[in-house]
């Protein structure tokens, strides 16, 4: 955590800075340039996602009411700028500078505890936030979910609300014996839909939607381009100016996931340019596929890049190391539905934040149906 000297100690920053540079020109005499990119922290910004806010709802998915307020304090306390979703990603395609430490709050499928606990915390510290509803559960007035009305009462002070498809469904899964084509059409469909609907009932019409379970494919990717929608997904990892916006990542907190330590971490990471991913598909039939990857320069050491599966360093080879070519890949299997593998390095003078990036994948099989 980066300490804010009183102006009386001007003479120990002004000390402490030279120190920092030194450190940073001495690194900028490794084997490559990756350090003395000019690269800063404000081209970073992290999303978080929630889906319960409560005590008596699925553990793995809440974060309790007294939590997610020490989570939201602790934005407040410690120098955090929370904006809202559609100003973040306008001002990152545009490659306009964001706040230090930006974080856009998000949640996902509508539930009714975050419109009657969230909403009146976020209202309270003056927190704009973003909804990805799927609507057929609030047409059906399911239990456990938010009503029209409710999320009529949030838009109109300013909530986002935006697109989680119509049934939540698995988007790369065919039903029956659908073709790819007959898939994506009815996709389509679906989206379109969830897009009608908000509209009709909230006046929104926000191209933004966040991918049930987490889960897509090229070609899904490829459908959200052509309606001009960027999209989320629940990778981990910060985000920037060259990410990907039709797969962005967003940091969960729930389950285990919700120790204001681990919050902290996360919500100071800084977002890895990384190009030329092989494969680009996050969709594998195998437990432990390999994966080439480019990272470009920024305030961090190549040296210190590490990458991890399942907790457990993986095995890098460098292909080109000046230009940032690694390829990965690992002994561990991983047989459940969905798992990632995670690359950090340590901000050069910053050390407690680290750049970030996740790779994702699914395994689409009959033994790994949710």
């Amino acid at each position: 955590m980066a300490m804010y000297l009183p102006l009386s100690h001007s003479f120990q920053a002004l000390a402490a800075q030279a120190l920092s540079s030194a450190r940073n020109a001495i690194y900028c005499l490794g084997i490559s340039l990756f350090a003395c990119s000019g690269v800063h922290a404000a081209q970073s910004a992290v999303v978080v996602l929630y889906h319960h806010v409560s005590d008596d709802t699925p553990a793995s998915t809440s974060i309790s009411p007294e939590r997610f307020e020490a989570h939201m304090q602790l934005l407040a306390n410690e120098g955090y700028t929370v904006v809202s979703l559609p100003e973040l990603l306008q001002d990152l395609k545009s490659e306009q500078t964001v706040p230090d430490k930006a974080v856009a709050i998000t949640f996902d499928d509508g539930y009714s505890s975050i419109y009657d606990t969230a909403f009146p915390m976020l209202q309270s510290f003056g927190y704009p936030f973003t909804v990805f509803i799927n609507t057929q559960p609030i047409n059906d007035q399911l239990g456990g979910y938010m009503s029209w009305e409710q999320i009529r009462a949030m838009s109109d002070a300013g909530v986002t609300i935006a697109n989680h498809m119509v049934n939540h469904p698995h988007m790369i899964d065919p039903i029956g014996d659908e073709t790819n084509n007959q898939r994506l059409e009815r996709l389509e469909q679906e989206l379109l839909q969830a897009q009608a609907e908000i509209k009709r009932e909230t006046g929104q019409d926000h191209r933004f939607m966040a991918y049930p379970y987490g889960e897509y494919d090229s070609d899904i990717k490829a459908l959200l381009q052509k309606l001009d929608f960027e999209a989320f997904g629940q990778q981990s990892g910060a985000i920037g100016p060259q990410s990907d916006f039709l797969a962005l990542p967003r940091f969960p907190f729930g389950g285990n996931y919700v120790e204001i330590g681990d919050f902290r971490q996360k919500t100071q990471t800084l977002a890895f340019d990384v190009r030329n991913v092989t494969p680009q598909s996050p969709i594998t039939a195998d437990t432990s596929p390999d994966v080439r990857l480019q990272f470009m320069p920024a305030d961090y050491h190549i040296n210190e890049l590490a990458c991890y599966a399942g907790g457990q360093p993986m095995t890098m080879n460098w292909l080109d190391k000046a230009a940032g070519i690694v390829s990965l890949s690992t002994d561990q299997e991983f047989r459940s539905r969905r798992f990632r593998y995670l690359c950090t390095a340590p901000h050069l003078s910053e050390r407690s934040r680290y750049y970030w990036y996740s790779k994702d994948w699914t395994r689409s099989t009959p033994s790994n149906q949710d």
